[in-house]
């Protein structure tokens, strides 16, 4: 009888793979970019490069724990934003980026994790919405879930607060006279419910204290107000700004580490320079905010 074999593809396993296991570790910080410069260069000498990267973070994100999913997302956006077109190209498939949803969604993930890509999705679509290949990611921020803030009654809230209540006097006194013979009678201050004059007979008018001296108060003129903050009509452009700075830093802070401290000054590496202006620029358009 004929045997029958069963061939199974094997997913490449190299040096890729072994970095990013070494990168997720647990002695790199959350944040950290050692040793992304060095991934790429591994990554750009093999033609399955960008899908096999993709597939150990997938895999980190999916079975490792809380610091290996942050590090995962960290890794993955070093790699977006330094490993070049052709990277961005080619690793964003499906079964990642189905990963990447259901660490932002999902009510299980943890949620220092949910954070992380929250803020990376909306910084990858304000950086990548139109760059080719990469409208899938440009477009995973739309998967975010959408909470609206209910507007609060500040102004009702404030009318409420001020309102006089039953047993309180308009203006918060009282003065007492008395008519004649008369019995003593409470007299308000001018208000809608002041008692009228002709109610008193039989002795003199009288005013309270400082009533006839006192000039009547010109209502003071509304000085022109800012135009007040709508949050909700920022939103948008705040969320840009914030992206916008973030991927600036970044790029920043990976020009440094590839300055030779040794044999050049960063000052006279032009592309240092460049970026740190940018910064400067966004570091400007946030203080707006603040």
């Amino acid at each position: 009888m004929p045997k029958l074999t069963l061939q199974f593809q094997k997913k490449p396993f190299t040096a890729i793979t072994v970095q990013i296991d070494r990168l997720t570790g647990e002695q790199y910080d959350g944040d950290d970019m050692t040793g992304i410069v060095d991934l790429i260069e591994v990554i750009r000498l093999q033609t399955e490069g960008p899908p096999e990267a993709a597939r150990a973070i997938r895999k980190k994100l999916k079975y490792g724990n809380v610091h290996k999913q942050l590090r995962a997302l960290t890794i993955l956006d070093g790699l977006i934003e330094n490993a070049g077109p052709q990277f961005q190209r080619a690793f964003a498939d499906e079964p990642l980026l189905e990963r990447l949803r259901v660490a932002a969604t999902d009510s299980l993930s943890d949620p220092e994790v949910r954070s992380k890509c929250s803020v990376l999705f909306r910084q990858w679509a304000a950086s990548y919405s139109k760059t080719p290949g990469m409208e899938r990611i440009a477009n995973l921020h739309k998967q975010l879930p959408q909470h609206k803030k209910a507007t609060r009654q500040e102004s009702s809230r404030v009318l409420k607060e001020s309102e006089p209540g039953e047993n309180e006097d308009p203006f918060g006194h009282r003065v007492s006279v008395s008519g004649g013979g008369g019995p003593m009678q409470n007299l308000r201050t001018p208000s809608t419910t002041a008692t009228p004059a002709s109610s008193f007979t039989g002795g003199p008018s009288l005013t309270p204290y400082g009533q006839t001296s006192a000039k009547p108060s010109k209502p003071h003129k509304k000085s022109k107000a800012s135009k007040p903050f709508n949050l909700e009509k920022e939103k948008p452009q705040i969320l840009q700004t914030i992206a916008s700075s973030s991927v600036a830093s970044t790029n920043l802070m990976n020009t440094l580490k590839l300055i030779n401290r040794e044999s050049r000054r960063v000052s006279e590496d032009q592309e240092t320079v460049n970026r740190f202006e940018t910064c400067k620029l966004l570091r400007r358009q946030v203080l707006r905010y603040i």
